[in-house]
């Protein structure tokens, strides 16, 4: 598997033998290899015939094109196995047509190799190629069309179901403003009264105390010990007394939210609303002509540093959250670089920061000279656990004792008592759920306790858990149960999941975004040695919304606005945002899918049949635009994907260009991201003259 054999045949004509590698297969990749192989061997033969003629060297660009074709195919389902370990069968309707170009490829390399060929090299000779070619690239799309068809199966999916109206009263959002990442923590909620009494009480102390050197308070502690919780109640309290403040909780939620980028903008924007005097120094510096040519460092002196100490005024910054700040491209390391020099520079600002204590944290303290605390060290013990439990089961005093006794072996977790507290709420059979607790005191027991008393054992619930969590997971944005039904390949299937998943996600009703609990919950589901039976892959999720997201615009574009006029409110709302998210999101998830290969098919579809009308009426739509969504797609064009993918999308995207004849230098500025390398050689196999 994975060669190409060769032969002597006749006068000296040699053979690529491939049929047995192909007919005796167990292993669908190995076929691929052996025709990649075969390909390659016969480009690099035409090349050393070194022929000066183009009509020779015309042909060979579409076995260019097979060949750059195969490998991509040959490294998703590389990348699939890499996933699952799931070894792709040798499909028949996949064999059949991939045999027949293999005798075809074996039939050119004959010809290229024969004495008598070589010696003509004329026209007569370049057309007998050509048209050898033209034979096998119609074999070709039959083989690449089965191929689709192969891997489109192999997509886990529940069958999709109808839409049907929904009757809620509403009021029409079209032009709703795109939601803003969640960076004001409203997921978390205050602490319990009489709880981490200790913790606040310095918290306080240190905020009043302006003649301390210490302008940053760093709390750091494992996780789910409740940091989050104590920042969220600082923050409400200091609104309440008007204090100048801003705060930026972290989040894995999402890509913004892990991010940097916004940072400074939003503390800025969120002391203008404290103090109108800092507008206009704030708005002029944002109206700079370097304004988004500069370092993360000279922003937050620009946008923050700066004005408070002009104008004289004291503020508070929370940080919630230091660890889940994305660190791959060094943001983390710029933001605590930052904080490092303002620590030396200005008392003006004081900080107070959360975070687990990841060594790259704990370094930066101590060569910063911050000191930092966790809660054992305030607190001096467990007692505020206890306090939670009876506080939530206040009810039901005769649990109260017996689960502190399985609790307080969880190292003061309060994660752990929130969830085995919601748990005890919702069950009929509390002496046995806390049998169960007793067994074992660890979050991922926890959570696995969780799924399996909240999902019925049956097979069908099981797969809609994973189906929904998946989604959930990789959503570019949290989304609402409402959200996530307009995406789900069934209706249904996401409220009635997320329902039954109260203990370890957060949400208030149909519209509201949902979140996980706590980050440690994602941890779990996304570590398969951790999460075993509940482990969830993110790129099934991606795969799910990006065919939800092609479903939703191929819908939207099928209608026009007589029919959308005629929707109810809630309906029109609701199709419009789907509209806009899907829109801004689908190749997004494209790249991020597992089993690329599975959704190629759909891609090539969208691009072939509905990118033109879907990228004509963009322009229709806020936050939206038709070079927008170019650009977006031309993105996608760029990846790893399939050469066809690149092809059609490219075709697709410039004749969107040419027919609405937009300006040349607006249209060349959005291919440039991807006009280069890849796509340059796409170009020319389809003999295009790019202006």
């Amino acid at each position: 598997p994975g060669t190409a054999g060769s032969t002597s045949s006749g006068l000296g004509a040699p053979n690529i033998d491939l049929a047995l590698s192909i007919t005796a297969a167990t292993d669908l990749r190995d076929p691929l290899k052996s025709t990649s192989v075969a390909l390659k061997k016969v480009l690099e033969t035409a090349k050393r015939l070194n022929s000066s003629n183009e009509d020779w060297h015309k042909p060979f660009r579409r076995l260019l094109f097979h060949f750059d074709t195969i490998e991509s195919q040959s490294r998703m389902l590389e990348e699939d196995f890499q996933v699952d370990e799931t070894i792709p069968s040798p499909d028949p309707t996949v064999l059949g047509p991939l045999e027949t170009y293999a005798s075809q490829l074996n039939g050119i390399y004959q010809l290229l190799g024969d004495p008598n060929t070589t010696k003509k090299r004329g026209v007569s000779t370049s057309e007998i190629i050509a048209q050898a070619i033209r034979d096998i690239d119609d074999v070709f799309e039959k083989y690449t069309d089965a191929l689709r068809n192969y891997a489109a199966q192999s997509i886990v999916q529940i069958k999709q179901e109808p839409a049907l109206p929904d009757s809620e009263p509403l009021r029409d959002d079209r032009h709703k403003a795109p939601k803003a990442p969640n960076v004001y923590g409203i997921q978390h909620v205050p602490c319990v009264q009489g709880t981490r009494e200790k913790t606040l009480d310095a918290i306080r102390s240190w905020a009043e105390d302006k003649s301390s050197a210490r302008p940053i308070f760093l709390l750091l502690d494992v996780a789910g010990s409740g940091k989050s919780t104590v920042a969220k109640h600082m923050t409400n309290e200091w609104t309440r007394n008007k204090r100048l403040m801003a705060r930026y909780f972290f989040s894995r939620d999402t890509a913004s939210t892990m991010s940097i980028s916004s940072f400074c903008e939003t503390v800025a924007n969120a002391f203008v609303e404290c103090d109108p005097r800092l507008e206009e120094p704030i708005t002029a510096f944002k109206r700079r002509p370097n304004f988004g040519l500069l370092s993360f460092e000279e922003l937050f002196n620009g946008l923050i540093m700066e004005h408070l100490e002009t104008l004289g005024l004291d503020a508070i910054l929370i940080i919630d959250a230091l660890d889940e700040c994305n660190n791959e491209d060094g943001s983390r390391s710029e933001l605590l670089n930052a904080l490092r020099t303002q620590r030396s520079s200005t008392p003006r600002l004081r900080v107070l920061a959360t975070g687990r204590p990841e060594l790259d944290i704990k370094q930066w303290a101590q060569s910063s000279g911050v000191d930092y605390v966790n809660f054992f060290q305030l607190e001096g013990g467990d007692r505020d656990i206890e306090l939670y439990i009876k506080h939530r089961l206040q009810f039901r005093p005769h649990v109260q004792d017996r689960l502190y006794q399985v609790i307080k072996k969880a190292d003061g977790v309060f994660i752990w008592a929130r969830i085995a507290c919601d748990l005890i709420l919702d069950t009929v059979d509390v002496e046995g759920l806390l049998d169960e607790l007793n067994k074992e005191v660890s979050l991922d027991f926890l959570y696995k306790v969780a799924l399996e008393h909240s999902i019925p054992k049956d097979a069908r619930s099981r797969q809609a858990l994973t189906v929904v969590l998946e989604m959930v997971l990789a959503s570019r944005e949290p989304l609402s149960i409402a959200e996530l039904e307009m995406l789900s390949p069934k209706r249904g299937i996401v409220e009635e999941t997320v329902n039954r998943l109260g203990a370890v996600l957060l949400y208030k009703d149909r519209e509201d975004p949902i979140r996980l609990l706590h980050a440690t919950f994602r941890e779990f589901l996304i570590n398969r040695p951790r999460a075993r039976v509940y482990f969830i892959e993110p790129g099934r999720g991606h795969q799910t919304l990006a065919l939800g997201c092609l479903r939703t615009i191929s819908r939207h574009s099928s209608q026009d606005d007589t029919a959308l006029r005629g929707l109810d409110e809630i309906s029109l709302r609701k199709e419009i945002w789907a509209y806009i998210y899907s829109s801004k999101s689908w190749g997004y998830h494209c790249i991020a899918s597992y089993r690329k290969l599975g959704i190629e098919k759909h891609i090539v579809g969208f691009a072939r049949n509905e990118l033109l009308t879907w990228a004509d009426r963009a322009d229709k739509w806020y936050s939206l635009g038709t070079v927008t969504c170019l650009r977006n797609v031309l993105v996608l064009s760029r990846q790893k994907l399939s050469p066809i993918i690149t092809e059609t999308t490219t075709s697709s995207c410039l004749e969107t260009v040419r027919r609405n004849d937009y300006d040349l230098s607006t249209a060349i500025d959005a291919l440039l991201l991807f006009w280069c390398g890849k796509i340059v050689r796409t170009l020319v196999m389809l003999n295009s003259e790019p202006k």
